[in-house]
């Protein structure tokens, strides 16, 4: 019997699709209510570690800068290489928070990280994963297009390539 399970699990691994996470899309939402809609727009992001910082304005439906998108790199204490980066996005009417999408305080027990573009081996959500965020009465879509790392096997980056859209309606 253990070992018809085991020949089950092992054809189960090896179907075409199941380890590609590709396809795959996670869902999460902010805890940011209201009705603040957005200019519709995408940006194609390049992040390596000499351009580790990005900042983009997001502006709502009537063409005022209202959000900002940020994002900031995942370097070890006593390192200079990046293991991945967070994406921010803040709120420009309330700047008490660093950013609106949802995030724990304690990234040990955070479950998802879904806001977080880990690169290594075994992240929470593997980078090639679609994140959805809703905000308010908008989405925020993250995804990651291309990986380029430093050296094959390695977690660190050296390049990400993402695109990023704001959309009014649900993806």
């Amino acid at each position: 019997m253990i070992r018809w399970m085991v020949v089950v699990l092992l054809a189960s691994l090896a179907l075409p699709g199941v380890a590609d996470d590709s396809g795959k899309r996670t869902y999460s939402e902010s805890f940011k209510k209201g009705a603040t809609r957005v200019t519709e727009q995408t940006l194609d992001v390049t992040l390596t570690p000499e351009h580790a910082k990005q900042d983009f304005k997001i502006l709502d439906s009537s063409g005022k800068p209202r959000y900002r998108l940020r994002f900031l790199p995942d370097v070890p204490p006593g390192d200079t290489k990046v293991l991945g980066w967070f994406v921010r996005l803040a709120d420009a009417h309330h700047r008490i928070y660093d950013s609106v999408l949802p995030t724990s305080p304690d990234l040990a027990r955070d479950t998802t990280q879904v806001w977080w573009l880990d690169g290594r081996q075994f992240s929470k959500i593997p980078l090639p994963t679609r994140r959805v965020f809703k905000v308010e009465q908008f989405y925020c879509v993250v995804q990651v297009k291309e990986v380029k790392r430093l050296a094959p096997g390695q977690p660190y980056l050296n390049q990400l390539d993402v695109i990023v859209q704001f959309t009014n309606t649900k993806p």
